[in-house]
């Protein structure tokens, strides 16, 4: 028998029942030998399909169901399925069209939560998909979702009936098999996978800040919340804690970023936080910005909705028009609440287009920001006439201190912003609980190295990610992250480092646009690897020994800010460790204060 998350006699923790043709699926899915595990209704990024199967060895399938009544559908001359209503009189489309549906279930598995960066785009064998029809025989459901205009990805679905789930459910589910995955594609997978489970025990509880409570509970009720506070606060921490708190209550919640990679942090705070307070999880999703434009946009098409972009447009512009365009088309996509993390990278007009099309009226949301963190110049909260556009009536909540930074490193930071960094700056305190929240602290290794050249940049992180592993046999690969302005110089350090024989999971490219796009979907910043990454895109991350470094631009001292408050206290008297590798002379003698500054924790104490 396989394993099923949820069993069979747990069935009602699903936020939606299973129809009956869904339940004969599932009952034929427990057949499955015992080294097969059955999602029922998983979260899978913005996906929920119907159940998603992982073998070790024989891949992942991901299951459609549609339990569609025989003669109540049809393929209209356009090509696509109708559904008609009780009376039989009236045609309407269905919603999405199930090969489509099932395809892009295929391509996000493989695309977000299997693939490495450096792998082709298209999925392979290892990732099937197949839509299936319990009411229709095999040859009623392939001649119904035939569709000669169909995509690739549309094509390589494979359609079954009744006949194929009661005699060939090995041939539904492998299809013609695979090479065996990778191991670390399939763990990687599984941590992925949100399923739709409330555990009977709770898991460690997490350690909630006095802030990160407040912003979970929102004791006034507001309805618009505004928070802002430097790095390290624990705003990502209390958004996904309310994300919890909201899903516990059966709302539907949906976490916001610009950053591509913070999604899946947020989505693995929040689940963890679900599991602690008997949440569904899969009532929250987490994307970033643009990506949920394009799936509006994507179901609006579905809908037969026209969308024109805006002539000369790029690709980000582009999509959130198209987005718009729909909504005002009389596509809906809702939700109880709206979380937005990093709100400094978001525009106006898109938090706008949260509030009048995605929340519910009445709907909960959640703005936080970090101006000191301001890395596109966006300023979009500059000012109270600003804030009155975007609905806000009340005041800033403003939160101090760092949980994140070790109590060393704190002044540095605050000293790197007053001297370097114009326009607004939150200064970062160390509370008198600090120690309490984040254990007993050694004092952080730092190493600050300047550099002639601009192009020995690269270079010089990837021999320094070298040193450090070489001098602290206690650090191991997973242990240290590096972090470039530019993919170039990722390039570079990755072939230093690899040369010196430790593995690295990073997302350069030489390649524009596509390719770095790609690789950001797939950046998994939890590889037993040393990892690599832009500032912009390890943003909202951590880690206890980061490799920077620092260019000679106009915006190189906020990326150099920003990427020396990603460094992580550590806990039991553990070091934290941070070397920098500068290019931009104007900033050289910072390093006699960064290498040397004591900060005595009397001086940084707020009370």
């Amino acid at each position: 028998m396989a394993r099923i998350r949820p069993s069979l006699e747990d069935l009602d923790q699903l936020v939606t029942p299973l129809t009956p043709g869904e339940l004969t699926v599932a009952q034929a899915l427990a057949r499955l030998d015992d080294e097969w595990t059955v999602y029922i209704k998983p979260r899978v990024g913005l996906n929920l399909p119907d159940f998603v199967a992982i073998h070790d060895l024989l891949g992942v399938c991901v299951v459609e169901v549609k339990d569609w009544e025989p003669g109540r559908h049809r393929r209209s001359e356009q090509g696509v399925i109708e559904t008609c209503d009780e009376a039989g009189t009236t045609w309407r489309r269905v919603p999405l069209q199930p090969r489509f549906q099932a395809a892009r279930h295929r391509f996000t598995v493989y695309d977000q939560f299997f693939a490495l960066p450096s792998d082709g785009g298209a999925p392979t064998e290892a990732i099937r998909s197949v839509v299936i029809l319990p009411q229709y025989t095999d040859e009623q459901a392939n001649a119904l979702l035939a569709d000669p205009t169909a995509s690739d990805g549309e094509r390589q679905v494979a359609v079954w009936g009744s006949d194929g789930i009661a005699s060939q459910l090995d041939k539904v589910v492998c299809g013609n098999g695979c090479a065996h995955p990778r191991p670390e594609s399939i763990l990687r997978l599984r941590e992925h996978v949100i399923p739709s489970v409330i555990p009977t025990e709770a898991p460690a509880p997490i350690r909630l800040t006095p802030d990160a409570r407040n912003i979970e509970q929102n004791q006034s009720g507001a309805k618009i919340r505004r928070v802002r506070g430097p790095a390290g606060c624990g705003k990502s921490i209390g958004l996904t804690a309310r994300a919890a708190h909201l899903a516990s209550q059966g709302k539907r919640v949906l976490m916001l970023s610009f950053n591509v990679t913070l999604a899946d942090r947020l989505s693995r705070l929040a689940t963890a936080r679900c599991a602690e307070i008997g949440a569904n999880p899969t009532l929250i999703s987490a994307s970033n910005f643009h990506s949920f434009c394009t799936r509006v946009v994507q179901d609006a098409e579905q809908l037969g909705i026209v969308m024109t972009p805006p002539k000369g447009a790029s690709w980000p512009v582009a999509i959130v028009a198209k987005a718009q365009q729909a909504f005002e088309a009389g596509f809906q996509r809702h939700y109880d609440a709206v979380l937005v993390d990093e709100g400094q990278d978001f525009a106006l007009s898109w938090w706008n287009l949260l509030r009048e099309h995605v929340v519910i009226r009445g709907g909960e949301m959640l703005l936080l920001t970090d101006p000191t963190q301001d890395l596109y110049n966006k300023r979009s909260w500059t000012t109270e006439e600003r804030m009155l556009n975007a609905g806000f009536n009340g005041q800033w909540t403003d939160l101090k201190g760092s949980y994140r930074l070790p109590s060393d490193v704190v002044p540095l930071a605050n000293a790197f912003a007053d001297t370097q960094l114009d326009g607004e700056r939150l200064p970062i305190a160390v509370l008198e609980d600090h120690r309490d929240i984040v254990g007993l602290q050694g004092p952080t290794i730092r190493r600050w190295k300047n550099v002639d050249n601009v192009p020995d940049v690269g270079v010089e992180i990837g021999l320094e990610v070298v040193r450090l592993l070489r001098e602290h046999p206690h650090l191991s690969p997973r242990d240290i992250v590096f972090l470039c302005e530019y993919h170039h110089d990722g390039v570079t350090a990755v072939a230093v480092i690899e040369a010196a024989g430790y593995p690295v999971h990073h997302l350069f490219s030489r390649n524009p646009d596509e390719a770095r796009r790609r690789r950001k979907y797939r950046f998994w910043p939890d590889a037993e690897a040393v990892k690599g990454c832009t500032v912009h895109s390890f943003k909202g991350w951590e880690t206890p020994a980061l490799v920077m470094g620092i260019g000679v631009e106009r915006r190189s001292k906020r990326l150099a800010y920003v990427a020396m408050t990603r460094v992580k206290a550590g806990g039991s008297g553990t070091p934290a460790y941070i070397s920098v590798i500068n290019a931009d002379k104007r900033i050289k003698d910072f390093s006699n204060k960064f290498e040397s500054w004591p900060a005595p924790l009397a001086e940084m104490r707020v009370g």
